[in-house]
């Protein structure tokens, strides 16, 4: 088998199924099977999803003995490739909540053939009404936070070759990372590397895979033209406007920067991030403006300062 598509699914199996026929389909012409892993989910989500897959080609459920997080779940599939229980060249990582366009799947599968030099392709995205929403990044670092803190125009011109976001790229192109939304990884680069790390229960985790595999010399490479449509945080409910940014976001940034930076200029980046994330709320007070992001000035602070106490605690 060429390809194993991996989707991990809690409490979204509606999102699901609606774009199921035609994501099983595509799959089955390049050759593969789908494995849906549902990481425990409270409500109808296994019966939903049992049904569905009775008249979906090549398509299997995994249940999860417990929701262990995004990269848990993937993991259910990754080991099983990874021993030879499911035998696949390539590992497709697709949400619940994505849809991919015609030929989409087709499109990643062709250029990991004709690019052997690249270990993973990422697609590009769209949102529901077709317009672009930003799947290609450079990896954070202390500017890039800075600049994002701020988002002010001439902060972010002047910072423009750390912010994290590439844009919308005009053709394929190596990358640092990229979404997790919609990627496709070599088996070979996973032997390598291993699975996700499931210190992250959700966000920041493909970020650090991503790093590993370049760590490791694997070349990443962004596809804009393969495009998959997405309803972004439909099991988080993160794309609302007025949704606080949950606490294991905060978290998972941390784990981030401490497993790839060592985590000793943790401290000052959370201090430098906090004033600045001050800076722009106060404009935003004096413009009368509404915050997009409500509390997270205030989650931001609470949990730098609780790590570091942790931090000196552990000293």
């Amino acid at each position: 088998m060429r390809l194993a598509v991996v989707t991990v699914n809690y409490c979204c199996a509606a999102e699901l199924v609606r774009g199921s026929k035609t994501t099983a389909a595509q799959i089955a012409q390049c050759g593969g099977e789908w494995w849906i892993v549902d990481n425990k989910s409270p409500d109808d989500s296994v019966a939903v999803l049992t049904k569905a897959i009775e008249s979906l080609p090549n398509t299997h459920l995994i249940v999860a003995e417990r929701n262990g997080g995004f990269g848990y779940g993937n993991n259910q599939v990754i080991r099983r490739v990874l021993s030879g229980e499911i035998q696949a060249e390539y590992i497709y990582f697709l949400n619940p909540d994505a849809i991919p366009e015609p030929s989409a799947i087709s499109q990643m599968v062709s250029y990991l053939d004709e690019h052997s030099e690249v270990g993973v392709v990422g697609s590009g995205l769209i949102n529901e009404d077709g317009s672009h929403t930003c799947s290609m990044f450079r990896f954070p670092s202390f500017w890039s936070e800075i600049e994002a803190a701020l988002a002010l125009r001439p902060v972010s011109w002047i910072l423009r070759n750390f912010r994290q976001s590439l844009g919308e790229l005009a053709r394929p192109g190596p990358v640092d990372w990229v979404a997790g939304t919609s990627f496709m990884v070599r088996t070979e680069v996973l032997k390598a590397v291993g699975g996700f790390d499931e210190d992250f229960f959700l966000y920041w985790e493909e970020v650090e895979l991503c790093h590993r595999i370049r760590e490791a010399g694997f070349v990443i490479h962004g596809l804009p033209s393969a495009k998959v449509r997405h309803l972004a945080g439909a099991s988080t409910g993160m794309h609302r406007a007025d949704r606080r940014i949950p606490s294991y976001w905060h978290h998972s940034r941390e784990l981030y920067y401490r497993k790839t930076r060592g985590g000793d200029s943790l401290p000052v980046l959370n201090l430098a991030t906090g004033i600045c994330l001050g800076v722009r709320r106060a404009i935003d007070l004096l413009k009368g403006s509404r915050t997009h992001t409500p509390g997270f000035l205030r989650d931001h602070l609470n949990h730098s300062i609780e790590s570091y106490r942790g931090r000196i605690s552990r000293q």
